[in-house]
């Protein structure tokens, strides 16, 4: 796939800063970007984004110069119009520190560094004037227990594996800068080569990615994973509903499950109760019963029981107010 690339500098010159920032900005969000920018300006702004799909992934490069703060948010109106539940690792390219929230958490970044944010929970990214960044997005379905990861490892400064976040910085900031298109196979073994040192970077080491080794993976797994994530919030979800969507019968979702040590029901219930903790820890005002009930729970007795046993907390002790 060709790469995108556009600059503000596209934009008619006798325009003004904040007038070129704001165009800037739609032009993002209008190339799908699944992010709102804030871009506070009075007398120069320059803005340059890059776009590179490999095959399930996606990197991108953003680079803003401004006299003012620039945000980057994901706010519940967002989350709401595009689905998308992709995880985001974001690393910072720029000299300035970029301020980066979610879950209640707050990292300040430094040049280099990176951090992960799971793109279906509020989340905001700044910095007081300019910023450089590289983001690599990746499917969900591609990580076992995508939900704890995120919970533990979201907006903190990743420190698991620092040979291999060189490797992936190099290798983003490589692909990115490449002159030419990438031909479909370079694209493949570009695209595999990413997702595998993103999965040292996210798990520790040795876990999923060693043992998939001289293995050939079985795809069935993060098909019935990803269907069910679009699902959960469903309150009468059942394995033939998925199954119907994947050509499969619904004995036949159990023992893909079994085969991979879990089971339909636990990895509902997984899905639901790390929505749930997101919403809770995002600052949302809902109260406890509504969350739960959009989370695909009907009987907030099972939820606070389910809650408790997984994190140790009740809901509102886990809550986030502002």
């Amino acid at each position: 796939m060709p790469k995108f690339h556009f600059t503000s500098d596209q934009l008619p010159s006798a325009l003004p800063a904040r007038m070129r920032a704001k165009l800037w900005a739609n032009s993002m969000d209008a190339i799908g970007s699944s992010f709102e920018m804030g871009i506070v300006t009075s007398r120069k702004f320059h803005g340059e984004v890059s776009v590179l799909q490999l095959g399930r992934i996606q990197l991108g490069s953003a680079n803003t110069v401004a006299d003012g703060a620039v945000t980057v948010l994901r706010s519940e109106a967002k989350l709401r119009s595009d689905g998308d539940d992709r995880i985001m690792i974001l690393i910072n390219r720029g000299e300035t520190p970029m301020t980066v929230r979610q879950f209640g958490r707050r990292i300040d970044l430094k040049r280099d560094e990176m951090t992960v944010l799971a793109m279906d929970m509020p989340s905001e990214c700044a910095t007081p004037h300019s910023g450089h960044s590289h983001v690599i997005l990746l499917p969900r379905e591609m990580f076992q227990q995508a939900g704890r990861m995120l919970e533990l490892l979201a907006a903190t400064r990743l420190k698991t594996h620092r040979t291999a976040q060189q490797l992936l910085g190099e290798n983003v900031q490589h692909l990115l800068g490449a002159p030419d298109d990438l031909d479909p196979s370079l694209e493949t073994a570009s695209g595999d080569y990413i997702g595998y040192l993103a999965g040292l970077v996210l798990q520790s080491p040795g876990a999923q990615g060693a043992k998939q080794q001289g293995k050939k993976p079985d795809t069935r797994i993060a098909d019935i994973r990803k269907q069910i994530a679009r699902s959960y919030r469903s309150p009468d979800l059942k394995p033939g509903a998925i199954g119907e969507r994947l050509g499969m019968s619904a004995r036949s979702i159990q023992h893909v499950l079994s085969q991979h040590g879990s089971t339909f029901s636990e990895e509902l219930m997984a899905m639901r109760l790390e929505a749930a903790f997101g919403m809770l820890r995002s600052g949302v005002t809902d109260a406890v019963a509504d969350i739960a009930f959009k989370c695909g729970f009907s009987d907030l007795s099972t939820f606070h029981r389910a809650f408790r046993a997984r994190y140790g907390k009740t809901p509102n002790a886990a809550r986030v107010t502002a």
